[in-house]
Parts: structure tokens; sequence; C-alpha cells
């Protein structure tokens, strides 16, 4: 559960919800529940539980969306793709908003290619969002980084901290790059589990160097 902290005082806009397999309907009827009471209203969910939870939160305006892997090591990369689409396409028919993909750095032009003259067909009224570890960006790939984000139209980008090793990870000086090549609509997603220490240096960073994102950055913290 997400426990009370000075950065969220009460539970206000910025908050999402990082939601793994839950173990049965009791467990997701109380996650449920959960969203509703604290007025959560976007969450990122696997996609086994989709179905259920749009069941729960129908007509309530919580925005679902479902993530999934990107990778390039695959023996029959024509297969996969037509696997990971139809997995999306059957997601949609379930209920869910939008959908995270999250890949390697090295992937996304990969990514962008294969997809791009699906995207209109695929994701038809449904976000997409790009989720990449911040640490597998380098200071000279924002410009790109962004270039694609644009050329797929997707709705927004993840970062996530996939290992944190203190400084060595370089996370406020990562923050403080992209925001200086910030070229992008869309929103600003991170998954920081629930490092409110990050999370600060995150919304200090943003009010200071980028204001105008301020309504635009989405914390996912874990359920």
């Amino acid at each position: 559960m997400i426990e009370a902290n000075e950065i969220f005082l009460d539970f206000d806009p910025r908050i999402a919800l990082w939601c793994d397999s839950v173990g049965d309907t009791n467990d997701l009827a109380g996650l449920a529940n959960y969203i509703l009471e604290n007025k959560i209203d976007l969450i990122s969910v696997s996609a086994d539980i989709v179905s259920f939870i749009w069941t729960c939160l129908e007509k309530t305006g919580v925005k679902i969306l479902t993530r999934y892997n990107f990778t390039l090591s695959q023996k029959n990369m024509d297969k996969y793709v037509s696997d990971l689409s139809e997995q999306i396409t059957k997601i949609w028919k379930q209920g869910a908003n939008g959908v995270q993909i999250f890949l390697k750095m090295k992937d996304l032009q990969r990514f962008v290619d294969t997809f791009v003259y699906m995207r209109d067909d695929l994701f038809f009224e449904h976000d997409l969002g790009i989720g990449i570890d911040i640490c597998d960006i380098g200071i000279s790939d924002w410009e790109f980084v962004f270039d694609k984000l644009r050329a797929i139209r997707a709705n927004s980008l993840c970062l996530t901290l996939n290992e944190d090793t203190g400084n060595r990870s370089d996370f406020v000086g990562r923050i403080y790059g992209m925001l200086q090549k910030w070229d992008f609509n869309g929103e600003i997603h991170f998954v920081l589990g629930n490092n409110y220490d990050r999370i600060d240096e995150v919304i200090r960073l943003i009010e200071v160097e980028k204001p105008e994102l301020s309504n635009r950055v989405r914390f996912f913290l874990d359920y």
C-alpha cells in the first residue's frame, strides 16, 4: 500500500498506481476499491487482470494501461510482432485504454520502424507509452529519443530506474540533461517504486528547469 509522505500529503493528480498480478478476486476487488477510494485516475496493470479490473472500474473515468516488453532477441520476428499485435488488440476488447511498451534503448529504432505503419490501426483511440530505463539513455541520445517518440506519435515517455546505484546512477544529472533537450508534447511518466527521495528530485528539477511540464508528469507508485 502507498504510505503517506510529505511529497504527497494527500493523493494528488500526479499519483498513478503500478499494480502487479494480484492473487485472487478478493484481492482484485480490494485493489479496485483502493483505486476509487483514493481517487486515482491512472493505473498500470499486467494483461492478466485487465478484464476484471475494467469490470470494477467501468464508467469511473480511471484510465487503464497495460504493459508489455519489446525485445529483438526473437528467432521469428514477424511472428513475434504479429503475436504482440494480437495481444494488444485483445486487451482493447477487455477495456484497456492504452499500453506501455518497455524496451531497451538499442531497440527503439527497430520498434518505431516496425510499428509506425500500423500505429493508426493498432492504437486507434488508445494511448501508446514508450518505457526506457533512464540509465540506458546517454546525454547525447535525447534528441534521437524525442525524434522517435514524435515519429511513432507516442502519448507518453515512461522512465524507469531499474537499478538505483546511488550517486553512480547520476540520476539527477540524467533528469537535468533530459529537461535541457526536452522536445516532446506528450506526458512524462516515472516508475521509481515508492522512492520518495528520487521523486522529490524529479519534482524539484522540473519546477526549476521546465515548470510547464508540471501538469504532464505522473509517478507510478507501487500498490
